[in-house]
């Protein structure tokens, strides 16, 4: 004949079952929520670009190595590729949420939707 539980044996059954629930709810809130990826525009490779938006590091895998951010301006996401100099000051910008105005050519990666701007010249703005 099975045994009645005793209402410390439940008590103690139901703590296990909240600290259980606790524990996956709190490693469920530290999982990495993964970003859409940016709408991929092909556009014509050597047409100059000059825009003042704002800048984030790239939270993907790029269609080429030079992509390392996202332009965000002109109600758009534009991929970068910058040289050291320029990626030292973007870098800079995106960790302080600060604007840019970005000048550079429109090239193409190794894929044929993959467009991007090749920095030529950034500056922080106000």
């Amino acid at each position: 004949m099975p045994r009645a539980r005793s209402s410390v044996d439940m008590k103690k059954l139901l703590l296990s079952w909240v600290i259980a629930g606790a524990a996956l709810a709190g490693m469920a809130g530290c999982a990495q929520i993964k970003k859409p990826a940016a709408q991929v525009r092909a556009v014509p490779a050597g047409l100059r670009f000059d825009q003042v938006g704002s800048v984030s590091l790239y939270p993907g895998e790029p269609c080429t190595p030079q992509i390392m951010f996202d332009f965000h301006g002109s109600g758009s996401t534009v991929w970068l590729g910058a040289p050291k100099h320029e990626t030292k000051m973007l870098t800079e910008a995106a960790k302080n949420n600060r604007r840019v105005h970005i000048s550079g050519k429109w090239r193409r990666g190794g894929q044929s939707n993959c467009s991007y701007v090749e920095v030529t010249s950034a500056e922080v703005t106000r």
